[in-house]
């Protein structure tokens, strides 16, 4: 992925969709948030309105967007498709219950780095996307050199690609282990050390428990 020595992350995810609440798989189909649900976003709001970033990135779906602008945070923010969830394919808008009984989703839940969903993204072609949004994110802190320890970059995106940044990093031990909520946000903070990266802190924001090392 490149080098640079150190990089502070905001990682944020979306808000509440009709399709959460409702438990269906939500890829890259571009439906809005519940608007009942955005109070819920508030103590997130007030303390993140306390910070200044470097900058925003965030997916260029609808829900991402709408978040940041309930948020409100005050500086401009970089739309980016890579940032985007997995595509489901044929499944999105599905749940549990209507696919259970499908052999191939079956094969897909028990094997999901080695199988795709219909007309969906392969485990593959996800990660790529993500690490080619990662190379250039790091190349710019490196080129520009950028300071995100006082002012971290803000990442605005999904559960499944907060997931994989936090496995990347080695904040976790496996791609399963944090459950990440609807409006979650991490603080997360590596740096290049020798040939590899270490992960500094994880802490959930508003700061919820002790801080991961």
């Amino acid at each position: 992925m490149g080098t640079c020595n150190d990089l502070d992350l905001l990682l944020i995810r979306h808000g509440i969709t009709e399709w959460n609440v409702q438990k269906r798989y939500l890829g890259h189909t571009d439906i809005g948030l519940v608007e009942r649900e955005l109070p819920k976003l508030d103590p997130l709001k007030i303390e993140l309105q306390k910070q200044s970033y470097n900058t925003i990135f965030t997916s260029d779906l609808r829900r991402c967007k709408q978040t940041l602008n309930y948020l409100s945070l005050r500086t401009q923010f970089n739309e980016d498709a890579r940032l985007r969830e997995m595509s489901f394919g044929d499944w999105e808008g599905k749940t549990y219950e209507d696919l259970k009984n499908n052999l191939e989703y079956q094969r897909w839940l028990n094997d999901w780095e080695q199988y795709s969903t219909p007309n969906g993204e392969s485990w593959s072609e996800f990660t790529s996307r993500l690490d080619s949004f990662l190379d250039d994110l790091i190349q710019w802190v490196k080129t520009d050199k950028i300071n995100t320890k006082q002012k971290p970059i803000v990442v605005m995106t999904h559960g499944g690609v907060i997931r994989y940044f936090l496995w990347k990093f080695k904040a976790v031990s496996s791609f399963w282990e944090l459950n990440i909520k609807e409006g979650q946000a991490f603080r997360l903070t590596v740096s290049w050390e020798g040939d590899d990266w270490v992960c500094n802190s994880l802490l959930e924001v508003p700061l919820q428990e002790k801080e991961r090392l």
